[in-house]
């Protein structure tokens, strides 16, 4: 089921995980992952970065597969987290921003929970184009409904969620010609939604009282998974393994509605 590599196990059905760390792939994160590894796994190895990598989990099974892989994140802790996972079979580059050399040298670019971070998410995704090749492909996810905005997405950093016309519009302007978008976690997520903004409020409030900033919350967020790192014994157990795979299956039919919490956007540099 697991295999160790000092801080990092790694399960055969969820990916790396660094629970000793206060970081594993949480319920949300693997029905994304279940999303994305469908949408990547008929493209060939190809040069792809991940802007906002976090631990790079994700480039990580890429690399694996022969992938050029390049992570970029600003957080000093998700880097280090990430440079667990680098290996001699999992050879990935990590930088804290984008270098100026790389422009038009990707044919593949992924940002997951990135955009809501921004205040200008138009700019960010149009400075992101400059690096993709002609007809390069850009995928990323982002939380969806405002309505929905918790405690979780003000610990996270978040200033907005996304409506589907919304996000089309946002990429669309930023010079990509969207492909598909769905709206993936229905309907585990969605009730997983409900309990993380409860644990979340109470660490918020702790947070508060330390006066963290937000940008401070935003450089945790993708590197602290600290409230469901407590459950990683019971998330890996055989049962609630069958039981996220059943929960990726059953959100399927539900993609092209608008019931799940978050979008995942496939597009095309113009």
């Amino acid at each position: 089921m697991t295999s160790g590599e000092g801080e990092v196990v790694w399960h055969a059905d969820f990916g790396p995980a660094m629970p000793k760390q206060n970081w594993i792939p949480a319920p949300r994160f693997l029905l994304r992952r279940d999303r994305i590894r469908r949408h990547l796994r008929d493209v060939a190895p190809c040069r792809v970065i991940d802007i906002g990598c976090g631990p790079a989990s994700i480039l990580s099974e890429l690399a694996v597969r022969g992938f050029d892989a390049v992570g970029v994140d600003r957080s000093i802790d998700a880097l280090g987290l990430a440079r667990n996972l680098i290996s001699a079979e999992r050879p990935v580059t990590l930088e804290p921003k984008l270098r100026p050399e790389w422009k038009e040298s990707f044919d593949l670019l992924l940002s997951f929970e990135v955009i809501e971070h921004l205040e200008d998410d138009v700019g960010a995704m149009r400075d992101w184009a400059a690096y993709l090749r002609p007809g390069g492909r850009l995928l990323l996810s982002t939380p969806a409904h405002p309505d929905r905005w918790n405690a979780a997405d003000e610990w996270a950093g978040h200033v907005r969620r996304y409506e589907r016309d919304g996000l089309i519009r946002a990429v669309t302007d930023a010079g990509f010609t969207v492909e598909t978008v769905e709206c993936y976690g229905f309907p585990l997520a969605n009730v997983m939604e409900v309990l993380r903004a409860r644990a979340y409020g109470k660490v918020l409030e702790r947070k508060r009282r330390t006066a963290a900033s937000a940008e401070a919350l935003t450089s945790e967020s993708g590197s602290d998974r600290s409230v469901e790192s407590r459950y990683w014994s019971i998330l890996s157990s055989k049962p609630v393994v069958l039981l996220m795979k059943a929960m990726c299956q059953l959100q399927r039919p539900f993609l092209r509605t608008d019931l799940g919490n978050g979008y995942l956007a496939l597009a095309r540099k113009d």
